[in-house]
């Protein structure tokens, strides 16, 4: 069994992947829908969601500094051991109510964040070569978005006949399950290289030294800035269209799910087919995507103006574009994932990437605070040309340093 898994390593990072989405997706609607139903207060579960975020926040930091300096097989386990001790603290402890939530909830996302993290960092030592990285990011994205679209339906189902503690059982059972793919992983070490000889220091650095040898890196900068920039203008999505749907079509619920189903699925069809596209330059890609999603939010905003009164046709057009949204940022994620984890050394590759999760958790609720305020004093069709002239902006800005930068020594 040993030696088949080993021969079928994608098939078990795959499961991996799986099992370890299979529940907690599920499990995270269900605390929340859980909190509104014993609270009956929207303040309530927006506290649950704030502090949770929070304290993801305050421990990137640390997180950071331990998956870079820890051996990562060891850590993946650890995150799946800490998960399951929560799980079961959780289901024996005899207490209900909000403060316990929020301490299960605080505990999942820090065996969520630990093994996240620890995986993007350890991408390129579990590959053989560049294309296996894609594969292993396109599995990560595919499985991700695809739970996006089921977990809440799923939830719904199963929170009429169990209730959270039960439903934890299933959930160590899913996390026991990840602990032995775990134990089958083979983490081979890279050749070190002549950069990485120059940055034997770097397991000891500070996150400022650490900033430092990323701007060495100008476009892996670049292109991940331009990223978590777009990650705040998707609060225009995130906020606007189910705002508008509701204020247009009186609350109807299954016309915003249609619409919203949509994101996830060209997100989930993109991790599938990227593999498959032609060999494109990396920055034609980025392009190509990002300025889709320039176009789709500039497509919102005629939508909006011209065409709400027809209804079929309004949704049909939205969730076209909304899938266009999908694909596009899909196709551009996971090459630009393989770029940086190619070209930012392996062992400060934690703190990297929870500098980065850490200025996208900042940036994406500010941008839906600052999008709930807009939606709320100006007119929709306004705010989507106006988000995506500030996109296009931002593109052609990023992509004209990309262009003209030294690239010869960056790994595609």
């Amino acid at each position: 069994m040993k030696k088949y898994f080993i021969k079928n390593k994608l098939l078990m990072i795959f499961l991996m992947f799986l099992f370890g989405n299979l529940a907690s997706g599920t499990l995270t609607f269900m605390i929340s829908w859980t909190v509104l139903k014993e609270t009956h207060q929207a303040s309530q579960f927006a506290l649950l969601s704030t502090v949770s975020s929070l304290a993801m926040l305050i421990a990137m930091p640390l997180i950071g500094i331990i998956v870079d300096r820890y051996n990562h097989k060891r850590l993946l386990l650890i995150a799946q051991v800490f998960s399951v001790f929560i799980l079961l603290s959780f289901i024996l402890q005899p207490f209900h109510g909000l403060i316990v939530y929020i301490l299960f909830s605080i505990g999942l996302n820090l065996g969520d964040l630990l093994f996240s993290i620890t995986m993007y960092a350890s991408v390129k030592s579990l590959s053989d070569n560049k294309t296996e990285m894609s594969k292993i990011n396109g599995i990560e994205q595919g499985i991700g978005a695809l739970f996006a679209i089921i977990s809440p339906a799923v939830a719904g189902f199963v929170f009429t006949f169990i209730s959270v503690r039960a439903f934890s059982w299933i959930e160590i059972v899913c996390e026991a399950l990840v602990v032995l793919l775990v134990f089958q992983l083979n983490f081979e070490r890279f050749d070190t290289t002549i950069e990485e000889k120059e940055n034997t220091g770097v397991e000891r650095t500070s996150y400022k030294k650490v900033l430092k040898i990323l701007n060495k890196k100008y476009v892996v900068m670049i292109i991940v800035s331009i990223m978590i920039v777009l990650n705040f203008l998707l609060g225009s999505i995130n906020v606007g269209i189910p705002f508008i749907l509701n204020k247009n079509y009186q609350g109807n619920t299954v016309i915003l799910g249609i619409v919203q189903l949509s994101f996830p699925l060209g997100i989930v069809l993109s991790s599938l087919l990227v593999q498959k596209l032609p060999k494109f330059q990396l920055f034609k890609l980025l392009k190509i995507s990002y300025f889709s999603c320039a176009f789709a939010i500039f497509s919102f905003g005629i939508v909006i103006s011209f065409l709400m009164k027809q209804m079929i046709f309004t949704v049909v057009i939205l969730s076209i574009l909304m899938l266009f949204m999908g694909l596009g940022l899909g196709f551009s994620r996971v090459p630009m994932m393989t770029f940086a984890q190619n070209n930012i050394p392996e062992n400060i590759q934690g703190r990297a990437f929870s500098i980065i999760d850490t200025s996208a958790q900042i940036l994406s609720p500010l941008g839906l605070m600052f999008y709930g305020v807009l939606f709320d004093n100006f007119s929709g069709n306004w705010i989507y040309l106006f988000s995506s002239f500030l996109m296009f902006g931002v593109l052609l800005v990023g992509f004209y340093f990309v262009d003209r930068a030294d690239k010869k020594d960056y790994i595609y």
